[in-house]
């Protein structure tokens, strides 16, 4: 079979497409990437093909326009080209990246969605059965704050106003249908979680599967980063993996992060992609770069500082690591992903306009020294540990090239008690 996989233009968007697609080839299938040219040297190094925008290449799949409806509809035109050369028999697209199943509801093609670590859709079931403490967590907004419960609707909203503006764009019928069938997950959802972590599934969409983490090794020979890893490990110091960068309309915490650690007596591993501030003098014990590997580091390290990315996220809990988490207020996963951890006993966490140096400081200690933090995090390492993972949503992604048609979930075997007579 031949899949076409779509990608927006971030590592970690990219990693799990690839993972999956390394699966799928080395099981004899053809795949074909979709995404921004910026993407095009780590698919090189990966021996994939990446199919260009047209005949004159150019910027797609941007993930800082992610939900834009014009980016939306350049994405469709991306994937159109790509279908005159490359003909799959399934579409892998993306959460939040309407593209491929916009394209997909064109051209009649079975489309898979690859999820995030987190369900970011609401159900007429989890709105009903939310825990007061998720129902009470405020969300920040840039016009606000919100009950997280008002929150995944606005959001919701917000996101098929958009796809609904393609579908005109697009002669395709609008959708005003229910939360649990919105077209947004296509036939076939790879929840990148497990149930300990995302909770019940009785109350995810008929089509969502919990997979576990799909990640992909991005580490490249790095010589600097080598010396100054065995310096680290050799101090004894704890090693911790930030990453203090920009996510959507939320403000990194890079200078806060320099003032509480600049001076500690631990050694910091940074990634600074999208940095939004003046990267300005780094301290000793700190080692920057755009991008630092998870896969070099985190086998090493004491604990992750995230903006509660699913990437570092669940390069953490693959790795039984407690997590720091200051998300931010934009309309991704955040803030989803932070609950689950708070509620999982993994992480602390910071809201952006609470960090501070003292702060920070304070919650890094409690990161450090926090037994049951760590102890939690190893058992939902056990769990990921257990999950399909990348085989295993190759298997439903070859099952969906045959059924060709929406893939629901087989529901969990009844329990019976047993009563004494």
């Amino acid at each position: 079979m031949r899949f076409l996989f779509t990608s927006l233009t971030s590592y970690g968007s990219l990693g799990p497409a690839l993972s999956m697609a390394s699966c799928l080839r080395e099981r004899g299938h053809e795949v074909a990437f979709v995404t921004g040219p910026s993407m095009a040297p780590l698919l090189a190094q990966a021996g994939m093909q990446r199919i260009p925008r047209g005949p004159e290449d150019g910027p797609s799949f941007i993930v800082e326009l992610t939900a834009n409806p014009l980016e939306q509809a350049r994405q469709v035109k991306h994937i159109e080209y790509a279908l005159t050369q490359f003909s799959p028999d399934v579409l892998v697209g993306q959460a939040m990246a309407f593209g491929a199943v916009l394209a997909g509801a064109r051209h009649k093609l079975p489309t898979a969605v690859i999820g995030l670590a987190a369900s970011i859709l609401p159900t007429e079931a989890s709105l009903a059965r939310m825990s007061p403490a998720f129902r009470a967590y405020e969300v920040q907004r840039l016009s606000g704050t919100l009950p997280y419960d008002a929150f995944l609707k606005d959001r919701y909203a917000r996101l098929m106003e958009s796809y609904n503006l393609c579908c005109e764009m697009l002669w395709l019928p609008k959708y005003e249908g229910p939360y649990s069938q919105s077209p947004l997950l296509g036939d076939l959802h790879l929840l990148q979680s497990v149930q300990a972590l995302e909770g019940e599934q009785e109350v995810l969409p008929e089509h969502t599967h919990l997979v576990g983490s799909c990640s992909w090794d991005f580490a490249a020979p790095d010589p600097g980063f080598d010396r100054w890893l065995e310096a680290a490990r050799a101090s004894g110091e704890p090693i911790l993996y930030a990453q203090p960068g920009r996510v959507f309309n939320s403000p990194g915490f890079w200078e806060q992060l320099r003032a509480a650690l600049g001076h500690r007596p631990v050694r910091v591993a940074t990634s600074i992609g999208r940095l939004d501030q003046p990267l300005g003098p780094v301290p000793d014990n700190f080692y920057v770069r755009g991008h630092v590997a998870q896969a070099s580091v985190l086998p090493h390290a004491h604990g992750v500082i995230s903006s509660s990315t699913t990437a570092a996220v669940l390069g953490a809990l693959t790795q039984g690591l407690p997590l720091l988490l200051i998300p931010g207020g934009g309309g991704g996963e955040q803030s989803d992903l932070t609950l689950r951890c708070l509620a999982a006993g993994v992480a602390v966490h910071l809201r952006p306009a609470d960090v501070t140096p003292e702060s920070l400081g304070q919650k890094v200690d409690q990161l450090l020294s926090d037994e049951a933090l760590r102890q939690n995090a190893r058992g939902l390492q056990q769990a990921f540990a257990r999950a399909p993972g990348s085989s295993g949503a190759a298997d439903l992604l070859e099952r969906l090239g045959r059924e060709r048609q929406r893939l629901v979930r087989t529901p969990a075997p009844a329990t019976h008690s047993v009563t004494e007579k």
